[in-house]
């Protein structure tokens, strides 16, 4: 199990998910492999700071769409995704975000690995959707076919679509790194 970050080749979907598949990521040390720290993962490869995708108060997985559409849409529907809402425009690659239920009460976030058909279900490639449970929590990362009567939207990587992909990491377009770069020095010199 990777405890925190680690680079992953991601220039293509398959790169991504040929990489990932069968590793188990713990990206903020609670609760084990979840679907939020394979996603985090991702958003830390492309550049984001740890704690992305943002969710709500309740920390749950159905709020990386809730809390990115009413509070924060700027830092993920306009540089690096589009925001696709309705399943039927789901394509390989897009990350699926379904909402919470009674029996699931967090939601579930994850990449689709095909085009949707139309069917009530698509299959996946994430975290913590199936297979041995891992000691610490959650399950390593997956290719499982899920229902998507709760679909909420998706996120999809620009870049992916595009003849180029952007350098791992990039970070120019994030006035606020600096800064966090900096306090995170800080805060690591002073445990010295």
């Amino acid at each position: 199990m990777a405890s925190g970050y680690v680079d992953v080749p991601h220039s293509t979907y398959e790169e991504w998910k040929n990489n990932t598949i069968g590793n188990e990521y713990d990206l903020d040390g609670s609760y084990g492999c979840q679907c939020w720290d394979y996603a985090s993962l991702f958003w830390r490869n492309i550049g984001f700071p740890a704690g992305y995708p943002l969710t709500g108060n309740l920390h749950y997985a159905y709020q990386c769409w809730t809390a990115s559409r009413v509070q924060n849409s700027a830092y993920n529907g306009t540089t690096y995704f589009d925001l696709i809402e309705g399943i039927a425009n789901v394509k390989q690659g897009d990350i699926l975000v379904l909402n919470g239920t009674s029996s699931n009460p967090p939601g579930h976030i994850t990449f689709a690995d095909e085009d949707y058909d139309g069917s009530g279900y698509i299959w996946c490639v994430g975290q913590n959707q199936g297979g041995a449970p891992s000691p610490s929590g959650g399950t390593a990362v997956t290719r499982n076919r899920l229902g998507v009567g709760d679909f909420l939207g998706a996120f999809r990587y620009r870049y992916w679509e595009g003849p180029t992909p952007p350098p791992s990491r990039q970070k120019k377009n994030f006035k606020w790194v600096l800064y966090a770069r900096k306090l995170n020095n800080k805060r690591n010199n002073n445990m010295l």
